[in-house]
């Protein structure tokens, strides 16, 4: 039996999570749906096999599972003008960053289940992380294995209590911020040292594509790896020393923290 999947709010994320979803999932007895109310921002998805819908309404009628990915200022009276199209037999998953899961329920009335799930923006090159919150009692284990299998297309997809949602925020929303923050400086003394900038972009980048790699398959604690990299005497222990000396690991921890603490200011 084939299903849709639908997305309300095709921009930078919504869109990059359904065209991932149509690459990848077009032979596997899935269909796909979205609306967006700038229409250009449909025309690439058109392209990949993505049937356009005219409004908000219909793109609910015709989706089982529904992915919404407006603005939090926007859910609100997007879900009101689905709701006559929702019924138990469809999935609300909400990108919506700070609109809960008790505000979705109440918004949707108990007509479908609703998921929370927060990505991050590799997500979209087909490399992100997911937490998925299946807190709603109406979500019955086939929906809940369906979404785990559909996001784990995509990257990486963890189920999550809401509870640790801002915490992950901190820590996985915002840490490609933190990462291309590192990879910049790294290129800045690649320039100072002679390289040209898209020589050293393109150098830096595959350095931490292969040190992910090298700490996702290797059983070693990171500091065993970084270790290893350091000969005695050598020129990486002096950098390695320096970084001590300033305190990075101190800085990134202080980072995600602070991070933390305005995602838990902004709640409240």
């Amino acid at each position: 039996m084939s299903r849709t999947i639908g997305c309300i709010g095709c921009g930078n994320m919504g869109g990059a999570i359904l065209a991932g979803f149509a690459d990848r999932l077009g032979d596997k007895g899935y269909s796909f749906c979205g609306y967006n109310r700038t229409p250009e921002r449909m025309r690439p998805l058109a392209d990949k096999g993505v049937r356009v819908m005219p409004d908000v309404l219909e793109t609910a009628r015709k989706s089982d599972v529904l992915l919404l990915a407006v603005k939090p200022y926007q859910v609100a009276a997007v879900l009101e003008e689905m709701r006559p199209a929702l019924d138990g037999g469809k999935v609300l998953v909400s990108v919506a960053a700070g609109v809960s899961l008790k505000s979705l329920r109440e918004a949707v009335g108990g007509q479908c289940p609703v998921v929370r799930c927060m990505p991050n923006t590799p997500a979209l090159v087909g490399e992100g992380v997911f937490a998925l919150c299946f807190e709603d009692p109406a979500l019955d284990r086939e929906g809940k294995l369906e979404l785990l299998e559909l996001f784990g297309v995509l990257g990486l997809c963890l189920e999550m209590p809401e509870a640790r949602f801002t915490a992950f925020s901190a820590l996985i929303g915002a840490g490609p911020a933190y990462v291309f923050e590192m990879m910049q400086g790294l290129v800045q003394a690649g320039v100072t040292l002679g390289f040209q900038h898209k020589e050293a972009k393109r150098m830096v980048a595959a350095l931490f594509v292969g040190s992910a790699r090298m700490a996702e398959q290797s059983p070693a604690p990171l500091m065993q790896l970084r270790d290893e990299v350091c000969s005695p005497g050598g020129l990486t222990i002096a950098g390695v020393n320096h970084l001590d000396r300033v305190g990075l690991l101190g800085q990134l921890v202080d980072a995600v923290l602070a991070a933390d603490a305005r995602g838990r200011e902004m709640e409240s």
